[in-house]
């Protein structure tokens, strides 16, 4: 079995290439929240993918990061108890390196930056329409 160590992770880090894809201005009520929720604990690089018509996966996934593992805990714990209904699944909440969400039609990842750059998720749906938002 392959390993991830902290060598490759900032080895990916350095290569990490961006797909090009279209924009899309419009969003749920719900996903601007989470993206507000994700902002209010200062998450860094926020983007929101709309998968609809690439995936069956969910609708929306919404990517972003934390400096460091306490904050990428505290982003997510203002996720958890912010968003009106309970998630199906939450992962990686223990290390805090990736936090993952699954709501359904919304799926949350936290990252801290290397690990984000080494798992590239942004990349998995090169024809997804994305939205980027503004780092405050």
């Amino acid at each position: 079995m392959n390993s991830i160590t902290t060598a490759n992770i900032d080895d990916s880090a350095k290569e990490g290439k961006k797909a090009l894809r279209k924009t899309f201005k419009r969003t749920t009520k719900e996903v601007r929240a989470v993206i507000n929720y994700l902002s209010d604990k200062k998450a860094k690089n926020i983007i929101v993918l709309d998968i609809r018509k690439v995936s069956q996966l969910a609708d929306f996934i919404i990517i972003a990061t934390g400096i460091s593992d306490r904050q990428v805990a505290a982003i997510a714990d203002n996720v958890l108890t912010s968003v009106k209904r309970k998630p199906i699944a939450v992962d990686g909440i223990d290390a805090s390196r990736w936090v993952a969400m699954d709501y359904g039609d919304i799926m949350i990842h936290i990252f801290l930056e290397p690990y984000r750059s080494f798992y590239n998720l942004e990349n998995l749906w090169p024809d997804a329409k994305e939205l980027a938002i503004e780092d405050n």
